[in-house]
């Protein structure tokens, strides 16, 4: 991945922190595969991730605030390795848990993202699972 699938991944990162959505930073073809909803299937297009983030993932919280890590270039991906702060709709519980995406990206558009449940999973998805906690 070069520099610029990175920076990608950051622009996008950062906006979600804001509650924004950047549409432009995602391709018009995306593919969504979400290796945290069992039997999730996956999300195609801007619905699709539409449809992911608001009923399918979204629908489970009241409210959700994501805290970006580290984004790390794996090659012919970026990893991205975040924090996410949820209170539950129906529970009013609040959960804290790190999560990871594995992001291809290309002509400066996300094309496809795994959303995984632990950094680890995404570490060995990408081929890093040797690399340290900190890198």
């Amino acid at each position: 991945m070069t520099a610029e699938g990175v920076e990608v991944v950051e622009r996008f990162n950062e906006a979600m922190v804001r509650g924004e959505m950047r549409w432009d930073l995602l391709d018009e073809r995306i593919e969504v595969f979400d290796h945290d909803i069992p039997d999730a299937g996956s999300y195609h297009g801007h619905k699709g991730v539409a449809k992911w983030l608001q009923e399918d993932w979204g629908s489970a919280w009241d409210s959700y605030e994501m805290e970006p890590e580290q984004v790390v270039d794996a090659g012919d991906t970026v990893v991205s390795i975040f924090t996410i702060t949820a209170r539950g709709r129906g529970s009013g519980a609040e959960t804290r848990r790190r999560n990871a995406t594995v992001n291809v990206v290309e002509s400066g558009r996300v094309t496809r993202i795994d959303y995984y449940s632990t950094p680890e999973e995404a570490r060995e998805a990408a081929g890093l699972a040797a690399l340290s906690e900190g890198g």
